[in-house]
């Protein structure tokens, strides 16, 4: 158990002193969003909380596997604060009790056309509770997951892959994990995460 919370530290020295958070620029179309990584020990490792969006018809993004998160409102302090909002909202989680603030990543925009106009932060969490019990809000959330850190750093080797489309070579970063695929925009932000935490280690 030590071990793991030495890591958490370690994390936390990291994202709030070390790190160079690499930041979009916004524009005057640009819609502010964020999602909260949040990390979990359990049996001596680490894990990631995934959800799966249920599927919408006016949701770029139904069905896909991703973080918890959404769009900035008017009523948000701050994109943190939307984080924190829509985890509440999404699975049940308040992040200001159950949670610690690791720090933040770095901000990452869609590659789909209808979506390139977001900016995306993400904020590192540490869930205080691990025996935490969800409560998934059916009409935006189908399912969640918790996925061991190891299992993921097994397929980082394998997780590249490109595509073609009408405007050329596309990259992406796709994770098979048992019934659940992990790409796109999140799949980009979980790369760069455990090449991260990886070196920190």
């Amino acid at each position: 158990m030590k071990k793991k919370n030495k890591l958490i530290e370690k994390l936390k020295v990291h994202f709030q002193e070390v790190h160079n958070i690499s930041k979009i620029v916004p524009d005057e179309h640009t819609i502010f969003s964020s999602v909260a990584i949040i990390l979990r020990e359990k049996a001596f490792n680490l894990q990631i909380l995934f959800i799966k969006r249920s599927k919408r018809d006016n949701d770029t993004f139904s069905g896909h596997m991703a973080f918890p998160g959404g769009v900035e409102e008017k009523t948000d302090k701050d994109t943190l604060s939307t984080a924190i909002r829509e985890t509440l909202e999404e699975v049940g989680l308040d992040l200001n009790l159950h949670g610690k603030l690791i720090g933040r990543f770095d901000d990452y925009r869609p590659a789909t056309p209808l979506a390139n106009h977001f900016i995306v932060s993400p904020f590192i969490f540490y869930l205080t509770d691990s025996n935490f019990n969800l409560i998934r809000n059916p009409n935006e959330v189908e399912d969640v997951v918790w996925i061991d850190i190891n299992e993921l750093q097994k397929i980082l080797p394998r997780s590249r892959t490109s595509y073609n489309k009408l405007n050329g070579i596309q990259q992406d970063y796709v994770f098979d994990y048992g019934k659940y695929r992990i790409w796109g925009m999140t799949g980009k932000i979980l790369y760069s995460f455990l090449k991260k935490i990886k070196n920190v280690k």
